[in-house]
């Protein structure tokens, strides 16, 4: 069946892309890719089985920190799940944006597991701590979610967060970041590779790019094997 083609002059031709639910993009990824997509929804299935007991803990305490611990981790899992639905479709570019609020929120549950003061930047090279989680209820410029793996970079001793954990954080959010702006990666995410110049609107299935679309699978199975021990984590800091 070849790809469906869309007349972008034709306003009813439009509307109906707008609704489409990119069928034929996705059966192509079921054909070729049916294997990791199983294995990711097995990973994320048991991410999700870990997140009700956090959300519980979160529940029965009820305070603000808990609450944006319980609320960042609810996002990482959704934004999987929706990065993974656009990659599905063959638009890698909003997925890898989404992607990079996975990392983000992952960054932003840790720092507001804890009570203590952080450090939330420098000043006159010495360190300006606060209570991270505070700042973010206060919606502080500080706690921005792009600032948030290097903060989590300059706490990660006193969060017990490994030095080589942040470093693969700083990595996916440099990787993500090409997807999130505009350049040259963008223009090859839209573009077959083997007839560059050619756009299409709506959903898309390169079988020429079927490396990088295993790839972001197998990147997205592999934290999601990592996050039930880190959801479990931050269900045991849901202290009063």
């Amino acid at each position: 069946m070849p790809m469906p083609i869309v007349d972008p002059t034709d306003a009813k031709a439009l509307m109906q892309e707008l609704f489409s639910n990119e069928q034929w993009a996705k059966d192509r990824f079921a054909e070729h890719l049916s294997e990791p997509i199983l294995a990711l929804s097995e990973a994320l299935a048991g991410c999700f089985r870990s997140m009700d007991k956090l959300k519980n803990a979160a529940a029965q305490i009820n305070t603000q920190r808990t609450s944006l611990v319980s609320a960042f981790m609810y996002g990482v899992l959704d934004d999987l799940v929706i990065s993974t639905k656009l990659l599905l479709t063959g638009k890698l570019s909003p997925a890898g944006n989404v992607m990079r609020q996975v990392v983000e929120g992952i960054a932003m549950s840790i720092l507001c597991s804890t009570d203590d003061p952080l450090i939330i930047g420098w000043k006159n090279r010495k360190p300006v701590k606060a209570h991270y989680w505070e700042k973010v209820w206060e919606e502080d410029k500080q706690t921005q979610g792009y600032l948030a793996v290097d903060q989590l970079g300059w706490n990660a001793a006193a969060l017990g967060v490994r030095a080589e954990g942040v470093e693969q954080m700083r990595y996916a959010r440099t990787r993500y970041n090409a997807y999130s702006h505009c350049g040259t990666t963008t223009i090859t995410c839209r573009v077959p590779i083997e007839a560059p110049g050619v756009f299409h609107l709506g959903g898309e299935f390169d079988e020429a790019k079927l490396v990088l679309y295993r790839a972001e699978l197998d990147s997205r199975i592999a934290l999601c094997r990592l996050l039930p021990g880190l959801i479990t984590h931050l269900t045991a800091t849901m202290t009063p």
